[in-house]
């Protein structure tokens, strides 16, 4: 490397007569000469170096290329995408999720007194198409004339199935297993039931998805002294995420008992919730529930839920609002 710098600190002289070619030859072969006379002067300038200078030298001509490196492709500004590149995949328009959600819900029965339930619910996801749920009521119910129960409710299990899944659209299968598991008659319905459920979602726009929920619910087994239960609900609800992590989920389902009154429920549910971090998630829902004779109940639930996201997986939406208060007044609940 030295050498050649020196080259060119020493040209060879030229002639000035071009048809002089004795003069051109020995103006070359002197050049010869003083370009071997610096090579061994600069050889001898080198052997004469510090030896860690040297390691250095060695060092930054062993880090260039030994071929050319192809260049990097040009950073795209932000909000820009380029047409040639793939795009990445869209979320899904409903993803099952791990997750462990603590949450109250609150039924004013009007002339009845009030239901109350602090539900611990666990959801996990073996994987992106199927997951199993559980929820662990305690109970604690009012009457008007100061009688109070407080105790284990109905135990609910429902697994989960996402049979079809794309960015627009949606459909999950699975049934409800509720069981007789309550400590006192007040605390639940007395009876075993088995509720299968069809929910499907249609993503509408980016930030919007539209559902519904069909679900018919059988009671078995149980207190032989309560009515057996055979109820179906039609559940419309839509999600629309908001900025900031923020989201509203308008929710209204019709109940019909085909055994017993009353024979039409409805009941209207408006989901508020929140994202505080990537795991976790809050939400409110006040709602009112009209029957078909005319009584007017009032329900609210509060609830926070901690997400446990797997590897190789984008947030998980939300599954549909939970309305958990209308459920706990309800045969199949949610």
């Amino acid at each position: 490397m030295q050498a050649h710098r020196v080259a060119q600190a020493c040209p060879a002289s030229r002639t000035i007569s071009p048809c002089c070619r004795r003069r051109r030859r020995a103006a070359s072969s002197a050049a010869v000469g003083l370009l071997a006379l610096c090579s061994a002067s600069t050889g001898a300038a080198a052997d004469r170096v510090d030896p860690a200078r040297r390691a250095d030298v060695a060092a930054l001509a062993s880090a260039q290329p030994g071929r050319p490196v192809a260049p990097a492709p040009p950073r795209r500004g932000p909000g820009r995408r380029d047409a040639a590149a793939p795009r990445t995949q869209a979320t899904a328009a409903a993803n099952l999720s791990t997750f462990i959600e603590l949450r109250d819900d609150y039924v004013s029965r009007g002339s009845s007194g009030f239901f109350n339930a602090a539900v611990l619910r666990g959801d996990y996801a073996f994987n992106r198409s199927f997951s199993l749920r559980a929820d662990v009521p305690l109970a604690y119910a009012g009457g008007l004339e100061g009688q109070r129960d407080v105790g284990l409710g109905d135990i609910l299990i429902r697994p989960l199935v996402r049979a079809i899944a794309t960015p627009r659209f949606a459909l999950v299968l699975g049934s409800d297993l509720v069981l007789d598991s309550a400590a006192r008659r007040a605390l639940g319905s007395g009876k075993n039931q088995v509720a299968p459920l069809v929910q499907a979602y249609v993503r509408v726009a980016r930030p919007a998805r539209l559902g519904l929920q069909l679900q018919h619910a059988v009671s078995f087994g149980g207190d032989p002294r309560r009515d057996d239960i055979q109820t179906s609900v039609v559940r419309p609800f839509a999600i629309i995420e908001l900025p900031r992590g923020f989201w509203v989920g308008p929710d209204q389902s019709f109940q019909f008992n085909h055994r017993g009154a009353p024979r039409v429920v409805s009941t209207s549910v408006l989901e508020v919730g929140a994202e505080l971090s990537d795991r976790v998630q809050v939400y409110v829902d006040p709602g009112i529930q009209v029957d078909s004779r005319g009584a007017v109940d009032w329900l609210v639930t509060g609830a926070v839920r901690w997400a446990f996201p797997q590897r190789a997986r984008g947030r998980p939406v939300a599954s549909a609002p939970a309305q958990g208060a209308a459920a706990a007044g309800t045969a199949a609940g949610e």
